[in-house]
């Protein structure tokens, strides 16, 4: 049973403070708007060139033919699916605004000891099955999100424009069409009933959009199903958006987090001014990277705040995550940080090289629910040619190679395998 929130303190934006907020984002980007901007932030253009003239010419592997024929097989099933839209929700937001998105974080509970269960308490890594229904909007997010992605990827690879057709009319249905679109906030994200208040840690919900959105307009863009107007619309959606991440009480907030949530806010900031084109904001997001080593990492590389966790090994590969993926699109604006040191003898080497024996089937020492080296797989492979280390890059294929042979994969190796096996199949 889903129970509804209050916000009191809320500023619901009436639609004379929206066209404000729009001329106030054209003015505060000035010269650095770039309604063109087309770039990759996740896949690398050369390797999945490469896999594509060799699904052409028949060369490829025959696990990155199989992995193909899966990515067709799944965004053939999604041609058939209705486009997943914020306004579907059963619950309204404190707005009463459909348009604004809604989700309630997962790990918390109906409060036993007061008769109408709030304010719910937390229950860390015990997720409640309520706050994953349709009657909020976080499934819908994700599975719009990763559709687009499979259908951008699968019109790249073959060229089918029906993918192209499909994912561009999702990307409208969500963030673009009047009637169903997203306001771009995230002012009720993972709310808690009985709280009254937003919730920083709703951010993190967010994450999704750069990392599977945004990779496929730039894959859609050749196609005729994707056009300027669509482009336009979509940047001014993102500019938006990164302003209040960057602007609002709660985006300042979020900021601040010094745990894998700040991480993955940090993601965010820096993809999507990545992908429009404002260094500043990358150099900016740079700076608070390098800040947070010293609060994030201990002298041994342990994560502490992540420690804290009952899933402890999958949210400190969860934070090194979204750093190393902040950290890759610095490096493409040109800003090299991977050897960074802090004054306090912190270093992402120092990190990564606390988790790396568990690879080799050393215990880790601290309470967890389970531990799947795969999490950390994909780390490793985004810094082996930048730290330098032949051990990771050894580690990566091993691990690979053992999934391959493993008739009883867990779902994020199934995953693993396929994402490496198609897009980065040069790595084993």
């Amino acid at each position: 049973m889903m129970v509804c929130m209050g916000f009191n303190q809320f500023r619901a934006l009436s639609v004379s403070k929206r066209v404000v907020r729009l001329s106030l984002i054209l003015l505060f980007f000035g010269s650095h708007y770039n309604v063109n901007a087309q770039k990759l932030i996740q896949l690398d253009k050369d390797e999945i060139a490469k896999v594509k003239k060799k699904l052409k010419d028949g060369s490829a592997s025959q696990e990155t033919q199989k992995a193909y024929r899966s990515l067709i097989s799944t965004a053939d099933r999604l041609l058939e699916i209705d486009n997943p839209t914020v306004i579907n929700k059963t619950i309204n937001p404190p707005t009463n605004d459909k348009h604004d998105y809604l989700s309630i974080s997962r790990y918390w509970w109906p409060n036993p000891n007061t008769e109408d269960g709030k304010p719910w308490i937390r229950k860390d890594g015990e997720t409640n099955p309520d706050t994953q229904e349709d009657a909020v909007d976080r499934k819908r997010l994700g599975k719009m999100c990763k559709a687009v992605r499979d259908l951008s990827r699968a019109y790249y690879f073959s060229e089918s424009e029906y993918y192209a057709k499909k994912g561009a009319s999702m990307i409208r249905t969500w963030f673009l069409d009047t009637e169903t679109r997203m306001n771009p906030n995230l002012e009720f994200g993972q709310s808690v009933p009985g709280i009254d208040k937003g919730r920083r840690s709703g951010i993190l919900d967010g994450r999704m959009i750069p990392s599977y959105v945004l990779d496929a307009i730039t894959l859609f863009s050749g196609s005729q199903h994707w056009t300027k107007k669509d482009n336009d619309a979509m940047n001014l959606w993102l500019n938006e958006y990164l302003v209040w991440l960057t602007q609002s009480d709660l985006g300042k907030k979020g900021a601040k987090q010094e745990n894998n949530h700040g991480s993955w806010y940090i993601f965010q900031v820096t993809a999507l001014a990545w992908y429009t084109d404002q260094k500043p904001l990358i150099t900016k997001m740079v700076e608070l990277i390098k800040e947070n080593f010293d609060h994030q990492f201990d002298d041994k590389g342990r994560q502490l705040h992540e420690l804290k966790r009952t899933r402890s090994f999958f949210y400190s590969c969860f934070n090194l995550d979204a750093l190393t993926q902040a950290m890759a699109i610095a490096d493409k604006a040109g800003i090299d940080i991977w050897q960074y040191t802090s004054e306090g003898g912190k270093s992402l080497k120092l990190a990564i090289d606390y988790l790396v024996p568990v690879t080799k089937g050393v215990q880790w020492e601290h309470p967890t629910k389970g531990v799947d080296v795969s999490y950390l797989v994909p780390i490793l492979e985004r810094v082996s040619s930048k730290i330098r280390d032949k051990e990771y890059k050894k580690i990566v294929k091993s691990v690979l190679t053992e999934i391959q042979g493993n008739e009883k994969p867990t779902k994020n190796e199934r995953t693993l395998f396929k994402e490496f096996s198609l897009l980065k199949r040069s790595t084993f």
